[in-house]
């Protein structure tokens, strides 16, 4: 998730929690602590507007301590030790990012149930949101999934620039990941640029599509690498298609990634919608950039997260109630407006500061109605698969053994090899 501090102006983000007290529907309390405290806590690494929380103040009487941190790892951290903990340490509320969303819920008693609030988030949302059929998180932002692409290398190559045509030439709304690294390889044979800027992140997106990646959801086992059919099929087609000089290599996170924009050595990028402003700091000077109305296969999410309360707390109503406030459309606005986060709210979406804003960088393109499309259109596929507590740390064995295809070390079926054998040494199937 994209935690930069954005300049943006007051008074935009004043209108907007302005309609909070109106606005929130108020999923309503439920579990111990219901005696109205003075203070509460949330424990978070993204800023939330002051405006918010002194609208909070007024309604409840209830003042807000946030306890910040520097970054997710660090919250994370926190989090889990103040669980094995009893809840020692932990604050009333807690945000929590998806990737780490499945070890924090290992135990779901751990957490309050929160009261379903009907209509408020796309369907996919509340499902990542959920353990069974008790939801224990109200979500916040979410990051669907786009394709941002250099009209100016296109155009130079010959093939389609405009959004409709580009989005045509990759496979239009029958995308899939094979007609897209199949427009890269139309591509490089037309320029001297690579199609994509990494095929790593592209193989991310792609195994974040898969119901079950690494692990079996029925016991949280990690699957054998060896056997496992579709996480090898990717990594070949992707894999493939670096060897063919697809991908460039650099992807988001190198060191060398602001160059390569500036010296145009990429078309796409893999674009959550929190990366928009990421690449536009990057490619800061350059015009063409635009981003495409589909997604490969059905589309897909990259990021995101959630408040939750802990069980352990001593006002559970009181803080239910702030994570109803604060995951409210109009929250939601706010947020996007002071960070850049993209609502997971339905109604935030549609919200002419979200939706109907031009981005000039984008060439004008309103990307706020593009990414809310992606995202409701995505569906199951969006909510991604089954992702246990070796999830993360599969993945970056099978994303670094692209990397080493990248940089030529290896060839796809040697990558795939020590992959495998990488794996197999962390002991995590008999």
């Amino acid at each position: 998730m994209r935690t930069t501090r954005n300049a943006i102006a007051f008074t935009a983000i004043a209108a907007s929690t302005a309609l909070i007290l109106s606005g929130c529907s108020g999923g309503g309390g439920q579990g111990g602590g219901g005696e109205t405290p003075e203070t509460l806590t949330v424990a978070t690494w993204v800023d939330i507007p002051p405006e918010l929380l002194e609208q909070f103040t007024e309604e409840t009487g209830i003042k807000v301590e946030v306890n910040s941190f520097a970054d997710g790892a660090s919250a994370q951290t926190v989090l889990r030790n103040g669980l094995a903990s009893n809840g020692a340490g932990l604050s009333d509320l807690h945000l929590v990012e998806l990737d780490w969303w499945t070890e924090m819920m290992a135990l779901p008693e751990d957490w309050v149930t929160l009261p379903a609030v009907e209509d408020r988030w796309v369907d996919w949302k509340v499902t990542q949101g959920s353990v069974g059929d008790e939801i224990k998180g109200y979500g916040m932002d979410i990051g669907p999934l786009a394709i941002a692409y250099d009209s100016t290398l296109m155009e130079a190559a010959g093939l389609p620039s405009d959004p409709e045509g580009f989005t045509e030439f990759i496979g239009g709304e029958d995308a899939t990941w094979e007609s897209f690294l199949d427009a890269g390889r139309q591509f490089i044979e037309a320029s001297d640029a690579a199609w994509i800027d990494s095929t790593s992140t592209a193989i991310q997106a792609a195994i974040n599509q898969l119901p079950a990646a690494f692990e079996d959801p029925d016991s949280g086992d990690a699957l054998p690498l060896a056997d496992n059919d579709d996480v090898e099929e990717l990594f070949t087609m992707f894999g493939d298609a670096a060897e063919e000089g697809v991908s460039a290599g650099v992807g988001i996170g190198h060191a060398d990634w602001g160059a390569g924009f500036q010296a145009r050595r990429w078309a796409t990028v893999i674009t959550p919608a929190w990366a928009t402003g990421i690449i536009a700091e990057n490619a800061a000077g350059l015009e063409g950039w635009r981003i495409a109305d589909a997604f490969p296969d059905g589309g897909g999410n990259w990021g995101g997260s959630f408040f939750a309360v802990p069980a352990a707390g001593e006002h559970t109503d009181a803080a239910v109630e702030l994570a109803d406030f604060l995951t409210s459309p109009e929250a939601a606005v706010s947020m996007f407006l002071l960070n850049g986060q993209f609502p997971s709210q339905l109604d935030a979406m549609q919200d002419p500061a979200v939706a109907e804003t031009a981005n000039e960088f984008f060439g004008g393109q309103e990307t706020g109605a593009i990414y809310a499309g992606l995202a409701e259109s995505a569906g199951d596929k969006a909510a991604g698969g089954y992702r246990g507590v070796n999830f993360a740390g599969i993945q970056t064995l099978v994303m670094d053994g692209i990397r080493r295809i990248e940089s030529g070390s290896e060839d796809a079926g040697a990558a795939w090899t020590s992959s495998v054998a990488e794996f197999d040494a962390l002991g995590l199937t008999d």
